[in-house]
């Protein structure tokens, strides 16, 4: 029995196959464009301990794709078998067991080919993009069942102990389950028994074309979280109808395709509870006697090991907590539980994923780029590093530095390490940022014994400790826009109101209404401010493109009578008494407030990196004082900077 987590480190056994642990890595979409980087990123799960791996989005049929092939593999062609079985190995030979999800996406599939034919459902009906979906007729309907057993066959012959039937999210098998999607009045629809079919002859199709031995977990959406969609109570009804079929159920939540439900699905954020569907894994757990799998933002092994010890459900998934660190089963089970990398539950890998083909990771910079850290050479002697700047830039390269032998000095101005991610220390909601702080910190001082704190990092330091290479990650500063009044006493940085909340009075006005100035305006409404207004220039406010973040916080603000949120609107005149402002047609308006927070964005520091630039014989400057961006470009570059001292 394991000390530190004895339920999560307790073996299960399904079928024939003992699994090591109750840690489960689920599918998670990547759209490699090379397969052989989707085999090493899913390796390093198992390596990191996971008990079964799972690889996603591999479609049965490449007549119906929402991806291009070139993205994501297609269990009928031929020409994706080979790496497939090399995945199937990869996990197999690290002590997990490799698991593929086989997924129709039905309606939803594009035509990405002049061939492709038009989606088909369990209904007809006209896409919003127009696109034309076809009712399956019997015919489809069988091809499509012969099609999931033929992936499962294909899955298995290349290597796969156990597959996972994607039953859930919208996808296929959901849309013939749900009565909001399937209105049918054939054998395929009307009661839950006929929704069900289609289920059911896929699953029993599937038992006779895989061996005795082959694992089938379904996964489902335990709430579709929308009018008419399909809810617990039938859920567990299904379940029970499916329990001698199957081997293990998989409980998750939402629908792809409606925006409000994917922070219950996968896209969990810091405004989603963690834990969020471990209630419909319990319901379902109470009436099936087969295992049941949860998943949902669970990204600590406490949590992990209290949902198991209350009988709440059998086996956890753990996504984005093991992209975040694949070790983390292996940490936990060594009572390193200090040394787990947290998830901050960003969605940069979702975002990255969706809306750059460029899959990443906040915190760690190596998930999504195996194929090049793998292939780094090491180096050939050890150097003497300086890293100026402690701030999650720092911090990445000095620990990175440290950990391929160099002799690492880190230089930090203020008193603590942390740099803006000091914002965290008192929001309730930058819970899991405060979390990454502190790993930070307790792997800089584990691997770098030479940490000066209130020390100015200039050529004069520079002299006297003699680097060899100087990583300048100094950061940036507030911009104050050339307002009148701006450097008035009743002004703070946005830094600044996260910081030093008890220097903010009753009445608050927030110059900028990007993230940034958003989020502090939650933290303003959190901390009891009476009044909270933010004055935005553009028509739009936090962040669009990180809709996943903004949509929450903005619903927020906007449910709070005290919050007042102002587009189009610039600020004219900042006085003691308050902002003097104007809409887009020019009128203008007094607002009166105590403190006015100034959240217009960062200038980089580069008066300090120019002056180190010549301070040593190589130099990398990186994060904020290059380009003010996020934390994940930052901790990649300074990662990569390390790596590329040799």
């Amino acid at each position: 029995m394991n000390k530190y987590y004895p339920h999560l480190f307790s073996p299960i056994r399904i079928r024939n196959t003992t699994f090591r642990n109750r840690i489960f890595a689920p599918p998670t979409g990547t759209r490699f464009r090379r397969l052989e980087q989707e085999r090493l990123f899913e390796a390093d799960k198992a390596i990191g301990g996971a008990a079964q791996v799972t690889i996603c989005e591999t479609y049965v049929s490449s007549k119906y794709l929402r991806q291009t092939k070139q993205v994501v593999p297609v269990l009928d062609d031929p020409n994706d078998r080979l790496i497939l079985a090399e995945t199937a190995n990869s996990i197999k030979f690290h002590g997990a067991v490799p698991s593929i999800e086989l997924s129709h996406i039905g309606p939803y599939s594009n035509k990405h080919y002049a061939w492709s034919p038009d989606p088909i459902g369990p209904m007809e009906y006209t896409r919003p993009d127009g696109i034309h979906v076809r009712a399956m007729d019997e015919d489809m309907i069988e091809e499509a069942i012969e099609d999931f057993a033929n992936a499962a066959a294909v899955a298995e012959l290349t290597g796969f102990e156990s597959i996972m039937l994607h039953g859930g999210h919208g996808w296929l098998i959901a849309q013939f389950l749900s009565a909001r999607t399937n209105q049918r009045k054939d054998r395929w629809g009307g009661s839950l028994e006929n929704r069900a079919r289609f289920a059911i002859e896929v699953i029993d199709r599937i038992r006779k074309k895989t061996s005795k031995d082959m694992i089938i977990e379904l996964r489902v959406s335990g709430d579709e979280l929308v009018p008419g969609g399909q809810q617990i109570d039938e859920i567990k009804e299904f379940a029970l109808m499916v329990q001698d079929k199957i081997d293990l159920i998989h409980v998750s939540a939402g629908i792809h395709e409606v925006r409000d439900t994917l922070t219950r699905m996968f896209a969990h954020t810091t405004f989603t509870e963690h834990g969020c569907n471990v209630y419909l894994a319990e319901a379902v757990k109470k009436v099936v006697k087969i295992p049941v799998v949860t998943v949902g933002g669970i990204t600590s092994p406490e949590l992990a090991e209290q949902i198991l010890a209350e009988g709440k459900a059998d086996i956890i998934g753990m996504a984005r907590a093991l992209i975040a660190d694949p070790d983390l089963p292996n940490k936990a089970r060594r009572g390193q539980r200090d040394r787990i990398r947290p998830c901050l539950r960003c969605n940069s890998c979702l975002h990255g994923c969706v809306h750059r083909d460029n899959f990443n990771c906040a915190v760690n910079p190596k998930a999504g780029h195996e194929l090049l850290w793998k292939t780094l050479p090491t180096p050939t002697r050890s150097r003497k590093v300086v890293v100026v700047g402690g701030g999650p830039g720092g911090m990445q390269a000095a620990i990175t530095a440290a950990e391929r032998g160099h002799k690492v000095t880190l230089v930090e101005k203020s008193p603590a390490l942390g740099g803006l991610l000091k914002i965290s220390d008192q929001d309730p909601l930058k819970d899991d940022m405060q979390e990454f702080k502190k790993y930070l910190i307790r792997e800089t001082k584990r691997l770098v014994p030479d940490i000066m704190l209130n020390t100015e990092g200039n050529p004069e330091l520079m002299k006297k400790l003699k680097p060899d290479v100087i990583i300048c990650a100094v950061g940036a500063h507030p911009y104050l826009p050339p307002v009148p009044g701006i450097n008035g006493d009743n002004v703070i940085t946005a830094v600044d109101s996260f910081c030093h909340p008890e220097k903010i009075g009753a009445r608050v006005v927030i110059l900028g209404g990007g993230l940034v100035g958003c989020e502090a305006a939650l933290f303003m409404a959190h901390s009891g401010k009476k009044e909270i207004t933010v004055v935005e220039v553009q028509n739009k406010l936090a962040d669009p493109i990180y809709w996943r973040q903004s949509d929450p916080l903005l619903k927020a603000l906007r449910a709070d009578p005290r919050v007042a949120l102002l587009t189009e609107t610039s600020c004219r005149e900042i006085t003691s008494k308050g902002m003097r402002i104007a809409d887009k047609e020019g009128n203008e308006k007094f607002i009166e407030a105590d403190t006015i927070i100034c959240a217009t964005g960062l200038l980089s520091d580069r008066e300090t990196v120019e002056s180190l630039r010549f301070c040593a014989e190589d130099f990398h400057d990186i994060g904020d004082c290059v380009r003010p961006l996020k934390i994940m470009d930052a901790v990649q570059r300074a990662y990569f900077a390390a790596m590329d001292i040799l």
